[in-house]
């Protein structure tokens, strides 16, 4: 019996780029590739990684110009033929860096069967790829000279291409990542007539703690009602997936994620008083309610010390809070760190704080957890259904945040006993078993396909 025959569209491939969702993707490849005949289309492809398990397809690698359509019905020649624009890669950022397409341009419309977008005025291309460096680890596709694009027209351009790409190839179904890569998956299914199944990571809802209206969120709404499945990270984005988007919940999935370590560590001793932030600065995750709760913490014990680990746009705000708080003695900002170092941070730590307003899974709570801390969470993030014994607060108590660090920085068979407990949930948390859950969904789609077309 031959392999399934999966096609995955992911962001990024590295686990070190932009946080939770390039390394969750990373890691359900790895332990995909192991049952399935998997081919992964990124922007960007670091062929050391997973070449071994899979056809891992870098756009940046390609010259654009040479990748052609095959015969079929729908293309998207039918919007743009330009085939290498500036690709400043950073979906998690701030909105503001997001930009609404503008509608004046006819020429630039997509057809509505795929997504009711709009691109911007597309450029004539150089014929040659540049080549190109990742500073500071964040990924880039500079191919040609000039201003940066907009996310939404990079999106779209990472679309057109892999649709391109993807026609050439032969598979039973396409497995599209957040946001990022909706479009291309709805051009693909529709190319190919095959299944199209979408994992959400994050959403609108999520990155922007509000009520986002917009390209992004109309792009999401249109892909989960065109998807055949949606597999979400935690039964909380499930739950905002049918309320904020109207999607039936019995076409959404939990899908946990895995730990990429198995074997935890014991107990952190309790040699100093240390509490951990470790994730991308951004709204969603709290770094500055973070501050807030560092600052009620050293009111009852002035011998804490914090760090907050991980770049983003807050930093600069977080620093300046800092200072009107009164608390630079207290408080180091590390930048981002490579894994290694991450993991040792985690080590010398006392207690693991995420103060998250929005955050639909946090990995990093599960990698503390494995690393032997206890961890203080909010009612906001994903990884409270997975974690039994985790200090849960709502995102905006900031004295109960307060007082659950400050409990269990005092009491050392209340950290052992949180941290045992959380551990052994953890070890059921393997990425073979996220693989195994998404291979039953993926095979119960196909099966649902089969019965539609014996029945025409």
């Amino acid at each position: 019996m031959r392999k399934l025959r999966v096609l995955m569209l992911g962001w990024e491939d590295q686990p070190i780029l932009n946080g939770g969702v390039g390394k969750a993707c990373f890691h359900l490849a790895e332990a995909l590739a192991k049952q399935v005949e998997l081919t992964m289309i990124v922007p960007q492809a670091d062929h050391s990684a997973l070449d071994h398990h899979a056809e891992v397809v870098g756009l940046d690698e390609l010259n654009l110009a040479e990748v052609k359509q095959a015969p079929v019905a729908k293309t998207f020649e039918r919007f743009a033929t330009t085939h290498r624009v500036p690709a400043a890669l950073f979906p998690y950022e701030e909105p503001a860096g997001q930009i609404e397409p503008s509608m004046d341009d006819e020429d630039a419309v997509i057809n509505a069967s795929s997504a009711d977008v709009a691109a911007p005025t597309v450029a004539e291309e150089p014929a040659k790829p540049a080549v190109v460096n990742f500073p500071n680890g964040k990924p880039q596709i500079n191919v040609t000279q000039g201003a940066r694009g907009t996310l939404n027209f990079e999106v779209i351009q990472f679309a057109r291409y892999a649709a391109r790409l993807a026609s050439h190839k032969e598979f039973d179904v396409v497995y599209a990542h957040d946001w990022m890569t909706f479009l291309a998956g709805m051009e693909i299914k529709i190319q190919r007539k095959v299944p199209l199944i979408v994992h959400v990571h994050s959403l609108s809802f999520d990155r922007q703690v509000g009520e986002p209206l917009g390209w992004i969120y109309e792009l999401e709404t249109k892909a989960m009602n065109e998807a055949d499945m949606i597999l979400t990270v935690s039964e909380r984005t499930a739950r905002m997936i049918t309320k904020r988007y109207g999607i039936s919940a019995k076409k959404v999935q939990v899908v946990y994620n895995g730990a990429d370590v198995v074997i935890p560590e014991p107990v952190t001793p309790l040699e100093r008083k240390q509490v951990t932030f470790l994730g991308r600065l951004v709204a969603q995750k709290g770094p500055l309610q973070f501050l807030k709760v560092a600052k009620q913490v050293l009111k009852q014990d002035p011998e804490v010390t914090f760090v907050v680990a991980g770049h983003g746009p807050q930093l600069e705000e977080a620093k300046q809070m800092v200072r009107r708080l009164g608390i630079e003695d207290s408080v180091t900002f590390t930048g981002f760190l490579a894994p290694a170092k991450a993991s040792e941070l985690l080590k010398n730590s006392t207690v693991f704080l995420l103060p998250a307003l929005s955050e639909p899974f946090g990995l990093a709570a599960i990698e503390a957890t494995l690393a032997g801390l206890p961890v203080v969470i909010t009612h906001q993030t994903g990884a409270a259904e997975v974690l039994p014994q985790a200090s849960v607060a709502d995102c905006n108590d900031t004295a109960g945040l307060a007082e659950l660090v400050l409990n269990l920085l005092q009491d050392t068979e209340l950290r052992k006993k949180q941290v045992e407990a959380n551990q052994k949930a953890v070890k059921q948390l393997t990425w073979g078993v996220t693989a195994d859950q998404v291979m039953e969904n993926l095979h119960s789609v196909l099966e649902l396909q089969d019965e539609r077309r014996s029945i025409v």
